[in-house]
């Protein structure tokens, strides 16, 4: 058994590459339901929608509550090792189970430390924000360029952002906020921090607008998707084990960032996705095995998640649109990493995952 039908289904959604909407499927109808409200809520209520910066490390840093200011990566707050200096990161990594150095970065922190805790000023309290650049800028064919991880950003020197970056030492992109070091992260409202020091603080929507018109085809065709299928791909997915069930939306995953171009019968074959039990009950010996018997659920299950897939994508594709003053590369394609907004039901993100996530996995 071939099942083309879903072959040629994933094949056709790729358009492009907090969870991915598309994915909430694999957690029932229900959710499906609640992925579609939040991209409906999103289109009426855009404001709190911000670009999703691909910046690298992450940095948390503040002052804490003795007046002393630290910065650290997400791992060293987690853990309540609050470095004051580089050198003290250089340390916390020396006695990692790893033991792995990050020489390139201490050098980074000590060219930007100065200018964090000048932004930070006497309040306690820890930002969280992404690294985007760690040394002075020069102009290169009238713009500035840096590169902290895949996406490559370029800001023209004379735009109000560019302004922003000219002579700074370094930049970091803030979105949220720690009232203390045991406090959960809020989202950053652009307060706190001094944004005019030798560290140039990014807010993520950089000043932007943004507004979303609906899709009406498809957001009516991603409703309709679950409502006529959510019942039958519930059944099957139930019917699954929680190993079969992650392989699958793995599957998916595979296929909408091009990391495969297989069936998913071929992929399943393959001894790494996996086991050979595991394969004969979900394919069996003759093709007669779990996935036919459910062919309806199977079927299902794509249409929905293409569907919710479709519906995001539009709007992802929207809002690059309206990205101004900044421009953002992956590869030789003129597209960032996506977008992040917030919900009644949390923080949901758009990512073009055909092109930023082919870049991430080949770096």
């Amino acid at each position: 058994m071939k099942l083309e039908f879903i072959n040629r289904i994933l094949v056709e959604a790729r358009a492009g590459a907090q969870p991915h909407p598309e994915d909430s499927i694999f957690d029932g109808a229900a959710a499906a339901n609640t992925a579609l409200e939040s991209l409906n809520y999103v289109i009426k209520n855009p404001q709190s929608i911000t670009i999703k910066f691909d910046g690298f490390p992450a940095l948390i840093f503040g002052r804490l509550r003795d007046g002393r200011f630290t910065v650290q990566d997400k791992y060293m707050f987690d853990a309540k090792y609050f470095a004051d200096s580089p050198q003290a990161w250089q340390q916390y990594d020396s006695q990692k189970k790893s033991g792995k150095l990050r020489p390139d970065l201490y050098t980074k922190l000590t060219n930007i430390w100065k200018g964090l805790e000048q932004a930070v000023g006497s309040s306690p309290g820890f930002f969280w924000g992404d690294l985007l650049w760690w040394e002075t800028l020069s102009p290169i064919k009238g713009k500035f360029v840096f590169k902290p991880n895949v996406v490559e950003y370029r800001v023209p020197v004379k735009s109000k952002l560019g302004t922003q970056i000219a002579g700074r030492v370094g930049g970091v992109v803030v979105h949220q906020y720690f009232a203390d070091e045991s406090a959960s992260p809020v989202q950053w409202n652009g307060k706190g921090l001094v944004l005019d020091g030798s560290v140039t603080i990014l807010t993520p929507s950089t000043g932007i607008t943004f507004t979303l018109n609906d899709p009406v085809q498809l957001s009516k065709g991603a409703k309709a998707a679950v409502s006529q299928y959510g019942k039958v791909t519930e059944d099957f997915l139930n019917g699954l084990d929680g190993v079969a069930r992650q392989a699958i939306q793995k599957y998916c995953n595979k296929r909408i960032t091009g990391q495969t171009n297989s069936e998913l019968v071929d992929w399943l074959r393959e001894p790494a996705n996996i086991s050979a039990k595991q394969f004969k009950t979900l394919v069996g010996e003759e093709g007669n095995g779990y996935l036919s018997q459910q062919i309806n659920g199977v079927k299902g299950l794509f249409l929905i998640w293409n569907a919710i897939y479709a519906f995001k994508e539009n709007l992802a594709q929207q809002l690059e649109q309206q990205v101004q003053g900044l421009e953002q590369w992956v590869g030789n394609k003129q597209e960032g990493e996506g977008f992040v907004f917030n919900t009644p039901h949390g923080l949901v993100k758009l990512v073009q995952r055909g092109t930023f996530s082919q870049a991430l996995f080949a770096k």
